[in-house]
């Protein structure tokens, strides 16, 4: 009897598991590329560098937040990288508005600093233009699984 409990935990715990790495798998490295190149023209441009870095934040978000102020405060990682940085709003975060202003502002990397490093928080509501873009982000967004932030890409 306690062998057959035991052996039930076991099953329990091993599907639980396995369903939870299954949960965050990721495509492969060409066909998130190819994804990614897809929406390579909404992102905002950030950094100089040669090698480039698609990254998937979401403005309200600490560790966003935090990986945005080390780079924004690093010249070197500004020189060395190009940063694509993709708006993908965490529901819980109630951030549609805060995107909304980033994406519909005359310099959004300057208001996406201002936000992400000076916690200046800016709110519009979002245009049909604001919402397509949005919308393309989050298609991709959910086809690659991301599922945290920020979500960081480099590109080989």
């Amino acid at each position: 009897m306690i062998k057959a409990i035991v052996l039930s935990f076991g099953v329990m715990f091993s599907f639980l598991f396995s369903n939870e790495q299954q949960a965050h798998s990721h495509l492969s490295y060409d066909v998130s590329l190819s994804l990614l190149q897809t929406i390579h023209n909404d992102a905002i441009l950030y950094g100089y560098g040669k090698k480039v870095v698609y990254v998937f934040v979401d403005p309200l978000c600490p560790h966003s937040r935090k990986f945005f102020t080390m780079i924004s405060e690093n010249p070197k990682m500004i020189s060395k990288y190009q940063y694509r940085i993709f708006l993908y709003s965490i529901p819980r975060m109630n951030s549609a508005d805060v995107v909304s202003a980033i994406y519909l502002s005359k310099n959004p990397v300057e208001t996406l600093l201002q936000i992400m490093v000076k916690d200046k928080i800016h709110h519009e509501k979002g245009s049909n233009v604001s919402k397509v873009k949005v919308d393309r982000i989050e298609n991709v967004a959910k086809e690659m699984n991301v599922h945290k932030r920020p979500f960081i890409f480099i590109v080989n």
